[in-house]
């Protein structure tokens, strides 16, 4: 008789973000829409983290402390491949008002970091 050789087992991945603490760190920050997909999305661009946590403060300085913004992964209809991170700034202000603060944020600071996201990263208004 051949000798016996014991496969490996088999290696369980954990849930993707379960430890993470670049996720935890975000999820202080932010709220998740669609929590799974935010998570793969961020653990397939990692590079948006710094770049997460230093926009939440600034968009506290257009839109006041503790801003409440939701991160959710959007997926384009017309190219299912192409899918962007969006920070949706949610705000009690009207339509026009919170327009012209994205707009400020865009023009003062948005526009020269945003290369930083490689076009995976979109800021926009929500209004509430």
């Amino acid at each position: 008789m051949g000798k016996k050789t014991k496969k490996p087992l088999p290696v369980l991945e954990p849930e993707v973000g379960a430890c993470d603490p670049e996720v935890e760190s975000l999820e202080r920050l932010y709220a998740f829409r669609k929590r799974e997909e935010v998570v793969q999305y961020l653990a397939h661009h990692r590079f948006l983290g710094p770049l997460l946590r230093e926009a939440h403060g600034k968009i506290a300085e257009y839109f006041g402390p503790s801003p409440e913004v939701v991160l959710e992964v959007v997926t384009d209809p017309e190219a299912e491949d192409d899918r962007e991170l969006f920070a949706f700034i949610r705000t009690p202000l009207p339509p026009e008002e919170a327009l012209r603060g994205l707009e400020r944020l865009d023009q003062e600071w948005w526009l020269g970091e945003a290369d930083q996201a490689d076009g995976k990263l979109c800021l926009h208004v929500e209004c509430q």
